[in-house]
C-alpha cells in the first residue's frame, strides 16, 4: 500500500513538474522570438544610423565646397582666407570622423542649427555598429579623394598669397598671369566636387535601396518567426497535455491498484478470527472486524473510536503479573512493556457481555519513518483454554482420566498441528517455486530486453534498405548490381542479427575462448554496419588512424558489440541536437602497452550530473520505448571483465578543417600484443 501512494505521489509531482517545465519552455521560447525580431529591428536602426551618417557626409561636402570656391572669389584679405580655410579644414576633420565611423562604428554627435528663438542649436547622436562583414565603400571612395582635397586646398592657398603679394606690389603683370592660373585651377575643380558628391549620392541611392529590402526581408522574417513560435507553442502545449492525460491515466490506475489493495488488505484482516488492532502510541487508527464482532453495540470502526481511544480502556485487573493493564510500567506504556519483553507471555481478559473472556496480547511495532510508527495490537482468545485449565483443578479426583483424555486430545491437536505444519511447508515451497520461476521469467526478459536493444538498429537498416529497392523497382530506376548490393547488406545484417544471439548465448557462458584479432577490422565491420543509419542521419564519420594492425587478445563479437553501443548512441545524441554539421571521430593509436581506442562527437558532451551513472545498469535518459540503459552497463562489463581492458567517458574538444567542436569522448583501453 505504501509503495502504490509513494508511486501516485511520484506520479502528482511529475505531473507538476511537466506543468513548469511547459511553462519555462513557452516563456523562454516567447523571449527567444523576441530577441529575434529585436535584432531584426536593430539590423534596420543600424542601415538607417549608416544611411543618416552618409547624408551628413553629403552636407559636408557640400559645405566644403561652398567654402572652397568663396576662399578664391570671395575674400581678398588674408584674415578672411584664414577663417575660410579653418572652416574648412573642420569640415574635413568632421568628415574624416564620420568616415571612421562609418569603417570601425562608433557613435556620431551632430551639431544641428535650428531658427528657434532660445534654441539655437541641437545636437543629434547616431550609433552606430560595423558588422564584421560589411565592407563601407564611402571609406574606399573618399578616403582617397579627402587627401586629393587637402592637396588642393593648399595649392589653391599657395596661389592666393602670391596673388596677394603681387596686388601688394603692384606687379600687374604677374598679378593678371597668376589670376588666370587661378582661374584655370577653378575650372578644373567643378568635376571633382560633382564626381566626388555623385559617387556618394549613388552610394546613399543604393544603401536606400538596400534598406528597402533589407525591410521587406525583416518583415518576412518576422512573420516567419511569429508563425514558426506559434507552432512550436502549439506543439508544446500538445505534448504538455499529451503528457498530462498519459501521467493522469497513470495515477488514475494506480489509485484503482491502491483502492484493490486496500480492499485486499482489509479483507485480510477482517478474516482473522484473532482482535488486530493498529495504533500510532497515542490511540487506535484502525481495526478488524473481529473487534467490532466482540463488542457489542458498534456498526463500525468509527462508531467504536467515537467512545475510546485506545482498547486498554477495557482490560480487566485480575491482580495477576502475567495479565496486563493500563497502568505504568516503570515508565513504560503498556505494550511497550510488551515490546520491551516479547519472550515473555502476556494475558489480558476483558469482557463480552457478562461473560469474561481471556487472551494472549502480542505487540509489534513498524517505523514508518523518522518521526513516525505504528503498533500492531493481536489478541488470541484463549477463554476455552482456561476453563479447561480450570475444570482441571476441580477435577483432582479423576485426575489419571482426565489427563488421558485431555493427553488424548493434545495428540490429536499434535497430530492436526503437524499435518498443518506439512501443509504450509508444502504452501511455502510451492510459493518459493514461483518466486524461482519468476526470476527466471524476469531473467530471461532482461534478456530478450538486451537482444532487442542490439537488434533495433539492424532491423530498422533492414526495412530501410528493402523499402528503398522497393521504391527503386516501381519506378524501374533499380539495376541488377543494385538488387545485389541490397541482397548483400540484408544478408550482412542479418548475420549480425544471428552473431548478437550467439553473443548473448556467450556472454553468459564459462567456456569463451580468446582469439587474437585486429582491432580496425572489428571497427571496419561495426562501422559497415551502422553505415546506413549514418548517411541517414546525415553523420559524416572521420578518421584518425596510421596504417598499421592493432592487435589484441580476446572476444572479437563482443568488441564489436561495445563499438556497436557507443555508435549507436553518438547516433542517437547527434539526432537530438540541431547541429549543421554532425560528426563522429574515430581515433587509434597505441600508448605503452596499450591500444587506444578514441570515439568523438559533436553532441556537447554528457552533462556533468549524469556522468557519474552512465555506466550503471538500466540508466538511460531516453524514453523507455528507445533504450533500457544496458547498452553502456554491458560494454563497459564486457571491456574491463572479459577482455582486461578499460572504458571511460569525457568531454572533449577535436578539430575538423580547423573547425573546433566539443562533445563526449569514449576512451577504451585494450592490452597490446
Amino acid at each position: 500500500m505504501t509503495t502504490k501512494a509513494s508511486k501516485t505521489l511520484k506520479n502528482l509531482v511529475l505531473l507538476l513538474f511537466i506543468f513548469i517545465i511547459g511553462i519555462i519552455l513557452l516563456i523562454s521560447l516567447h523571449f527567444f522570438f523576441l530577441k529575434l525580431i529585436d535584432n531584426l529591428d536593430k539590423r534596420t536602426e543600424n542601415l538607417k544610423a549608416k544611411m543618416q551618417i552618409g547624408q551628413f557626409i553629403v552636407n559636408d561636402l557640400y559645405k566644403i565646397r561652398s567654402d572652397f570656391y568663396e576662399l578664391a572669389t570671395t575674400v581678398t584679405n588674408e584674415k578672411g582666407r584664414k577663417l575660410l580655410n579653418n572652416k574648412i579644414n573642420e569640415n574635413i576633420k568632421e568628415l574624416k570622423h564620420s568616415l571612421n565611423i562609418l569603417e570601425k562604428g562608433g557613435t556620431l554627435k551632430k551639431t544641428i542649427k535650428l531658427n528657434i528663438v532660445g534654441h539655437s542649436d541641437t545636437i543629434k547622436t547616431i550609433n552606430y555598429i560595423k558588422a564584421s562583414d560589411d565592407i563601407s565603400l564611402e571609406v574606399i571612395d573618399l578616403a582617397p579623394k579627402l587627401i586629393q582635397l587637402q592637396k588642393m586646398l593648399e595649392n589653391l592657398n599657395e596661389l592666393l598669397k602670391k596673388q596677394s603679394l603681387y596686388r601688394d606690389t603692384l606687379d600687374s603683370k604677374n598679378f593678371m598671369q597668376l589670376n588666370k592660373e587661378i582661374k584655370r585651377f577653378y575650372k578644373s575643380t567643378p568635376s571633382f566636387f560633382n564626381r566626388i558628391t555623385e559617387n556618394t549620392n549613388r552610394l546613399l541611392y543604393e544603401g536606400n535601396i538596400k534598406l528597402a529590402q533589407l525591410e521587406e526581408e525583416i518583415i518576412k522574417q518576422k512573420k516567419q518567426y511569429t508563425r514558426l513560435e506559434f507552432i512550436l507553442i502549439l506543439t508544446i502545449v500538445l505534448v504538455v497535455i499529451f503528457l498530462v492525460i498519459l501521467i493522469a491515466i497513470q495515477i488514475n490506475r494506480n489509485a484503482k491498484k491502491l483502492e484493490r489493495q486496500e480492499q485486499s488488505t482489509r479483507g485480510i484482516l477482517d478474516a482473522q478470527q484473532s482482535i488486530v488492532v493498529v495504533s500510532n502510541g497515542d490511540y487506535m487508527i484502525d481495526a478488524n472486524q473481529a473487534l467490532m464482532d466482540f463488542f457489542d453495540g458498534y456498526d463500525s470502526f468509527e462508531d467504536f473510536k467515537r467512545d475510546h481511544i485506545c482498547i486498554c480502556d477495557f482490560f480487566i485487573d485480575l491482580e495477576d503479573e502475567e495479565y496486563i493493564i493500563d497502568k505504568d510500567y516503570e515508565g513504560d506504556m503498556w505494550f511497550e512493556y510488551i515490546l520491551e519483553n516479547p519472550n515473555k507471555l502476556h494475558k489480558v481478559a476483558m469482557y463480552k457481555g457478562r461473560v469474561l473472556n481471556y487472551f494472549t496480547i502480542e505487540a509489534t511495532k513498524e517505523i514508518l519513518d523518522k518521526n513516525s510508527f505504528i503498533v500492531i495490537i493481536v489478541l488470541n482468545n484463549i477463554t476455552k483454554e482456561i476453563q479447561t485449565q480450570k475444570q482441571l483443578k476441580k477435577l483432582n479426583d479423576n485426575l489419571e482420566d482426565i489427563v488421558n483424555e485431555k493427553t488424548k486430545e493434545l495428540q490429536d491437536l499434535n497430530e492436526n498441528l503437524e499435518i498443518k505444519i506439512k501443509e504450509e511447508v508444502e504452501k511455502n515451497r510451492e510459493k518459493d517455486k514461483a518466486i524461482i520461476q519468476q526470476g527466471r521469467y524476469a531473467a530471461l526478459g532482461e534478456m530478450i530486453g538486451n537482444i532487442a536493444h542490439q537488434w533495433r538498429q539492424p532491423l530498422s537498416a533492414i526495412l530501410s534498405t528493402t523499402t528503398s529497392m522497393q521504391l527503386q523497382m516501381q519506378l524501374n530506376i533499380a539495376t541488377k548490381e543494385d538488387i545485389n548490393k541490397t541482397l548483400e547488406s540484408i544478408v550482412k545484417y542479418v548475420k549480425f542479427l544471428n552473431q548478437t544471439i550467439e553473443d548473448f548465448r556467450n556472454f553468459f557462458r564459462k567456456d569463451k575462448e580468446l582469439v587474437i584479432f585486429n582491432i580496425l577490422d572489428v571497427m571496419n565491420n561495426s562501422l559497415s554496419i551502422t553505415s546506413a543509419v549514418y548517411k541517414n542521419s546525415q553523420i559524416k564519420v572521420l578518421f584518425d588512424i596510421p596504417k598499421k594492425e592493432f592487435t589484441t587478445k580476446g572476444f572479437e563479437s563482443e568488441l564489436s558489440q561495445v563499438f556497436l553501443n557507443i555508435l549507436n548512441n553518438a547516433k542517437d545524441i547527434l539526432r537530438e541536437k540541431d547541429l549543421k554539421e554532425k560528426y563522429v571521430l574515430i581515433k587509434i593509436y597505441e600508448h605503452n602497452n596499450t591500444n587506444v581506442i578514441k570515439i568523438y562527437d559533436n553532441a556537447g558532451g554528457v552533462p556533468s550530473g549524469i556522468k557519474d551513472k552512465i555506466f550503471d545498469p538500466y540508466f538511460t535518459t531516453k524514453h523507455k520505448s528507445q533504450g533500457t540503459g544496458i547498452g553502456l552497463y554491458m560494454s563497459k562489463d564486457i571491456i574491463e571483465k572479459h577482455m582486461n581492458g578499460s572504458l571511460t567517458v569525457t568531454n572533449s574538444d577535436f578539430f575538423v578543417e580547423e573547425k573546433h567542436f566539443f562533445g563526449a569522448c569514449f576512451k577504451i583501453e585494450l592490452p597490446k600484443l
